[in-house]
């Protein structure tokens, strides 16, 4: 196998995949403690493949959170339990700040003391980011934090936990499963009936099709012009590379979602879904219930709430809401882009909160039904490529003439400029646009394409698969591109 593995390498789906599967539902076959033991030991394998001995950091939260979450669940000592809670949360945190942003910091810093002479320049580590850290930080942290809250119970096996804490399928990138869900999809021997097999090999396709027909075409042309920086006056180039940036994030990590979820299932466990056709969305607050579910909920429940949600007046809400999305913003990466993003998509969360309760806004939405969703949906929509260009440039210099351009201020608009500019594929990655929002339309409408799709007679269903995987290979970009999230 390859030194770094992942869903878009052929030994994955060729060697890894295959093997698992054989050994937990065939040699292992109703003999649960050795299926979730193969289950760990794979996962572990999977994650040495993908990132090396970053592998010890994951045995490290492991670790700490099951000795945590031990601790707590058998004491009746309050200070105690609060005092393992941090353990864990403290050991989390430093794990997460030093690998994915204290680089960040120095650099931040060093830039600063260039404008305001403080300090001498200190030298950055260089660290590398460990695959998946967010990701698995957060689920074993929420373990800890639902134990102290009484909220579930500990896991009685070690091997059980480990095995939740490293399931290859959503390691890498969510999505981000709690205890309590994981628990009750392991807690008998592991079967696949034709059913499940099915929808699980139909949700693998439908997520390699996704990214290698939609994600990877229009990412040439968000790339050529945000990372370029070339002709940032024109509006229609800023729009398009919005829109397709758009149209790539979520292809690419919902593909990503896809796959984990129809890899799990193969394998006996139903992970939950993490996007409800999320640019069909009519508010803010709409879009963060659709968008990356696993990660707006974790948020919710450990961040928002505790900080005082909306239960303690509208200053401590706003507070609660800017906090929230600041630091969901920095999860996504150590950039000033990503705080920027979460700054953003906070003052719309606001705006939509308190915009709602005005009077006039309440009765012409109540009064024009049809008229008045058409119109929040386009608002939302805009709003919310205006944040993907925000979260794609992480150029200062790119990015303030790209702000500028995008609402007209001191742009133009020039046809002719933005087609001779952009890449050759323009004719394909257009058509691949004008599908892309047709399917997402007719995918809200169907409950998921990809649930359709896997309830067709084997003949549709074959036909169908085969078509998506030919035109993956046949039409997917020469120059392979990492999923989008496994930066995170």
């Amino acid at each position: 196998m390859s030194e770094k593995m992942d869903f878009v390498t052929s030994e994955y789906y060729i060697y890894f995949l295959p093997i698992v599967f054989v050994l937990t539902m065939w040699i292992a076959l109703g003999v649960r403690k050795y299926q979730i033991s193969i289950l760990m030991l794979m996962s572990y394998l999977f994650f040495w493949f993908a990132s090396g001995w970053h592998l010890i950091l994951l045995l490290i939260s492991t670790c700490v959170d099951w000795t945590s979450g031990n601790k707590i669940s058998l004491s009746n000592d309050e200070k105690v339990k609060k005092r393992w809670l941090k353990i864990s949360l403290i050991t989390n945190l430093t794990i997460l700040g030093i690998f994915k942003y204290l680089d960040f910091f120095i650099e931040s810093w060093n830039f600063f003391s260039l404008k305001i002479p403080i300090s001498p320049e200190i030298d950055s580590l260089g660290l590398m980011l460990p695959v998946g850290i967010s990701f698995y930080t957060f689920q074993t942290m929420s373990y800890t934090i639902d134990i102290f809250r009484d909220k579930s119970k500990k896991y009685d096996s070690f091997i059980d936990f480990a095995c939740y804490a490293a399931f290859f399928p959503q390691l890498v990138a969510g999505p981000i499963v709690r205890a309590d869900h994981f628990r009750k999809e392991i807690e008998k021997p592991l079967k696949i009936d034709s059913t499940k097999f099915r929808l699980g090999l139909t949700l693998i396709i439908y997520g390699i099709a996704k990214k290698f027909i939609v994600a990877d075409n229009v990412a040439l042309h968000a790339n050529s012009i945000f990372v370029e920086g070339e002709h940032l006056a024109n509006i229609g180039l800023i729009w398009w590379a919005s829109l397709c940036f758009g149209i790539q994030i979520y292809c690419d990590f919902s593909a990503y979602t896809d796959i984990a979820i129809g890899s799990a299932i193969l394998l006996g466990v139903r992970l939950p879904e993490n996007f409800k056709t999320p640019y069909a969305a009519t508010s803010p607050q709409d879009f963060w219930r659709r968008w990356h579910i696993s990660l707006s909920t974790w948020l919710r429940d450990y961040l928002y709430i505790p900080l005082g949600g909306s239960r303690n007046g509208t200053k401590r809400m706003i507070f609660a809401l800017m906090i929230t999305m600041l630091l969901g913003g920095l999860w996504h990466g150590a950039s000033w882009n990503f705080i920027l993003w979460g700054l953003v998509h906070g003052i719309l969360l606001a705006i939509h909160r308190f915009g709602k309760e005005i009077p006039f806004v309440n009765n012409f939405f109540r009064r024009s039904k049809k008229i008045g969703i058409v119109i929040s949906w386009f608002i939302t929509q805009v709003c919310i490529f205006f944040t993907w260009m925000i979260f794609r440039v992480e150029n200062t210099s790119v990015l303030v003439p790209s702000m500028k351009t995008f609402f007209g201020i001191g742009g133009h608009f020039d046809l002719d400029e933005m087609y001779n500019l952009l890449p050759e594929i323009k004719l394909l990655t257009g058509l691949i646009v004008v599908l892309f929002i047709i399917a997402h339309g007719i995918s809200g409408k169907l409950g998921g394409g990809k649930i359709w799709l896997s309830k067709r007679g084997p003949v549709i269903w074959g036909v169908i698969c085969g078509t998506l995987l030919s035109l993956s290979f046949y039409l997917r970009p020469a120059e392979t591109v990492d999923f989008i999230y496994f930066r995170f």
